[in-house]
């Protein structure tokens, strides 16, 4: 079981006291706005690409509150109070990115510090300016701002590895290619996701080598590299990282051979929680079993899939002729030995897709804070910050 620590003074109850008409007013008007789908369409702008969302699911948190303050008909705070709380308990309990609860808690904050105004109409409209420029302005600024810090450890005839795409990562990367900077760049292939071929790809149309590897392969490729470099999905109060799963066995590594450990993050991913372990991240209420854990009994017989690996044609996808272990193929015969096999859906859902980074494997961590910091002095300062 984690530990958090207690309520920020002032923040938003979880039911306010004394609950008046207004309130039980606006909790039902609050009802006909979907907050989980303002959320989504904040990650699935239209200025989105195919595999990177408009915005970082902290920021889609944030723009989905903003929405929600918009829709609202409470006439009095404790009532656009307790859409609020509403609100952010349903987008947590339903979205599996903690970066959801990063970014619920710093609105959280927000709305706490401007709690100070006589007037409703003023505090609600600035809450929403403000909410709507630190989205649109400031949010950006973060990672141009830690690019420009980590920039300055990458050295010219670089060999960089990184984990799965980042956005943070790939800024850093870019910049100082325009700097002249040789750079090569090995990714792993970061599965089930596969968003390391997002990143080779982006890479190589920028001019930079980039060669995808496989997950198993990062202990074979360590020897080769100048220094491990990933982004986040949060930062947590022990200094940790919270990121796409494999970012944990990848700093073990790094730290076995010696190689340089650093992590980017932008501060309004720094999380309000203290996992012990792996299997101690908060989740969605709609999670099913732990990830990875054995059944209660025995299912009855599954089959994983095998796909054909013909090469292919120019300007074609590779055909991908399915069959089950065990049955014929299409054409009537069992499987060609140029099929491989493949995990089942069952087994990809039952995988864990984050893990957490202990703060004694990463050497800094390059934020928009300032100059890079340890992983104790970032614990220091959320522990600070959410005890203020």
């Amino acid at each position: 079981m984690a530990t958090t620590a207690s309520s920020l003074p002032g923040s938003i109850p979880t039911t306010p006291s004394g609950p008046s008409t207004s309130t039980f007013a606006s909790a039902q008007a609050s009802g006909s706005f979907d907050v989980v789908a303002a959320y989504k369409k904040a990650l699935a702008d239209e200025k989105a690409s195919l595999l990177e969302s408009a915005h970082p699911h902290p920021i889609a948190a944030i723009l989905a509150l903003v929405e929600l303050m918009e829709a609202s008909t409470a006439t009095t705070i404790n009532g656009l109070i307790n859409e609020l709380t509403q609100g952010r308990n349903r987008l947590n309990n339903t979205q599996q990115s903690l970066g959801v609860r990063a970014g619920c808690q710093l609105w959280e904050r927000f709305v706490a510090a401007g709690n100070t105004m006589e007037d409703f109409a003023n505090y609600k409209r600035a809450l929403i300016v403000q909410g709507r420029a630190f989205c649109s302005v400031t949010a950006p600024q973060c990672r141009e701002k830690i690019a420009a810090l980590a920039v300055d450890f990458l050295r010219d005839d670089c060999v960089i590895l990184t984990h799965s795409y980042s956005r943070t990562v790939m800024q850093t990367i870019l910049k100082a290619h325009k700097q002249h900077k040789r750079l090569r760049v090995y990714v792993t292939e970061a599965r089930p996701g596969c968003l390391g071929i997002r990143t080779q790809q982006l890479l190589t149309a920028a001019g930079i080598p980039c060669t995808v590897v496989l997950d198993s392969a990062v202990g074979y490729v360590m020897e080769r590299v100048d220094m491990v470099l990933v982004g986040s999905e949060a930062v947590v109060e022990s200094g940790g990282l919270v990121s796409s799963i494999g970012t944990y066995q990848t700093a073990l590594i790094a730290k076995a051979m010696q190689k340089p450990f650093y992590a980017l993050a932008e501060s309004y991913k720094f999380l309000r929680y203290y996992p012990l372990s792996q299997t101690d991240l908060p989740g969605p209420a709609s999670a099913r079993a732990l990830p990875l854990a054995f059944p209660s009994s025995l299912p009855a017989p599954s089959f994983s899939r095998l796909s054909s690996t013909a090469p292919a044609t120019p300007g074609r996808a590779s055909p991908r002729a399915e069959v089950l272990l065990g049955e014929s193929t299409p054409t009537g015969g069992r499987p060609a030995a140029g099929d491989r096999l493949e995990m089942s859906r069952e087994m990809e859902d039952g995988q864990p897709m984050v893990d957490v980074t202990t703060p004694d494997l990463i050497d800094f961590i390059i934020t928009d804070l300032g100059a890079p910091l340890s992983p104790t002095s970032v614990s220091q300062y959320l522990v600070a910050q959410f005890s203020s």
